[in-house]
């Protein structure tokens, strides 16, 4: 079903307009927009209305720019369905194109060609679309070769907009890469100095920062030390372990102006595929929403953790049976 959106303000403001006028004695026989009626009856429609209205004008265009699977809930998989319930306007450009993430035991796919990814950045500023894209967020990258396509669209977005660069820096965990060197290399030195925040997991954390991280504490340390080489808003470390207490786990939240926000496991501490995708999707949403910073990171790393919980093997996210549990206010 094709909206339009300008329309739908234009009526939506009408009925809200006739409605203060309704709820101010006015009669409601007087007011016939389009032939219509008002009466007592229509306060559930007024409700409905009002909260269309809030939803349209709150909704914000996301570029989400990760993997791609068709059974499970990583990347794309994740971010699309999440935005979506979030109220917002979820744009997905995939990197990679694969029939499940690799804890299934095979890929089956693969990066999506060079020049075709190149072209589709391309295509969407040459139909306008990216002059109110209010974030950006990048994850899993299928070669290096795309980031020379990432960084020519944030840079032609960055000079439109004052929105947010949100990068998962997705290249390794549990302390190895799984991706090649030049794609790790790329991330640190090309998007990394383009990002407003990041979000790694403790071993990316070491890999950008050149630190070994052991706990919490180092890990706050490491943030400190990218915040005071780049122009990073705040740094977001998913699933920090203490070194030999594998059952204090949490994220830590470290921002420039020196806020520091820990918000445990509690209980629980499983690596599931895509938690780290969830926590940044929710996190994106929620910040887009217009949530201050540190209570969008709160918000989800709560809600990424009992999603997690839920979750029945390390293998997939319970995703779909828990959405309920996410909404944007």
């Amino acid at each position: 079903m094709l909206v339009n959106v300008k329309a739908s303000r234009t009526s939506l403001s009408h009925h809200l307009n006739s409605t203060y006028l309704i709820r101010h004695g006015v009669e409601s026989s007087s007011l016939k927009p389009d032939g219509a009626e008002y009466n007592g009856a229509d306060e559930k429609f007024i409700c409905l209305t009002c909260r269309l209205w809030r939803q349209l004008t709150s909704m914000k265009k996301i570029l989400s720019i990760q993997s791609s699977v068709t059974a499970g809930f990583v990347g794309n998989a994740v971010a699309g369905p999440v935005l979506l319930v979030m109220g917002h306007h979820p744009m997905m450009v995939d990197t990679i194109s694969l029939a499940a993430h690799p804890g299934y035991g095979g890929r089956g796919g693969g990066p999506l060609a060079d020049h075709l990814f190149a072209d589709q950045l391309r295509g969407l500023q040459d139909l306008g679309e990216t002059g109110d894209i209010a974030q950006i967020m990048t994850g899993y990258l299928g070669s290096a070769s795309q980031i020379d396509s990432i960084v020519a669209l944030l840079t032609s977005w960055r000079a439109e907009t004052g929105g947010h660069y949100i990068l998962d820096p997705v290249m390794g965990d549990a302390g190895r890469l799984y991706v090649s060197n030049d794609l790790a290399d790329g991330i640190r030195t090309r998007l990394l100095p383009l990002a407003d925040i990041i979000t790694p997991n403790q071993f990316e954390l070491a890999q950008l920062s050149g630190t070994d991280i052991t706990g919490r504490d180092s890990a706050a340390d490491a943030s400190g030390l990218l915040l005071s080489q780049h122009a990073l808003t705040a740094i977001i470390i998913t699933g920090v372990t203490n070194t030999g207490h594998r059952s204090e786990i949490g994220d830590l939240l470290v921002m420039r102006d020196g806020t520091q926000i820990w918000h445990p496991a509690d209980g629980t501490a499983k690596n599931v595929a895509g938690g780290g995708d969830l926590l940044t999707a929710l996190f994106s949403g929620y910040l887009a929403s217009g949530q201050a910073l540190p209570d969008a990171f709160s918000r989800a790393s709560a809600t990424a953790h009992t999603i997690i919980a839920a979750s029945p093997t390390p293998r997939d996210l319970a995703l779909l049976e828990n959405l309920k549990l996410v909404s944007a206010s």
